[in-house]
């Protein structure tokens, strides 16, 4: 589920309990306090779980696209080494026959 979608769902179950319990105050007027109590409790216990959720998300996405770009970094890097010793050995045997032409 991508993370919009978690967001309009943690949206539509915050708004459909909301709902749910001013109907249920509606019905239990006698009671109303105790479920609008419960519902200030909810409520905030939703977004907050729900937005928990989402972060975590993110955060296990970003993660995977680290790991990613150290994996790859790594592998420029050794390619660069190489590279780099391969065009000192070059250079080096160049010198040398350089050095025995000059001779």
């Amino acid at each position: 589920m991508g993370l919009s979608n978690i967001r309009i769902a943690i949206t539509i179950i915050a708004t459909l309990t909301a709902i749910i319990f001013i109907i249920l105050a509606y019905i239990f007027p006698e009671h109303s306090i105790v479920i609008l109590t419960i519902e200030t409790i909810l409520l905030p216990t939703i977004y907050i779980v729900g937005n928990h959720y989402a972060e975590d998300l993110i955060e296990r996405r970003y993660m995977r696209i680290i790991q990613f770009i150290k994996k790859e970094s790594s592998e420029l890097n050794e390619k660069y080494i190489k590279q780099i010793g391969l065009n000192n050995r070059i250079q080096a045997e160049l010198k040398a026959l350089k050095n025995g032409k000059e001779k």
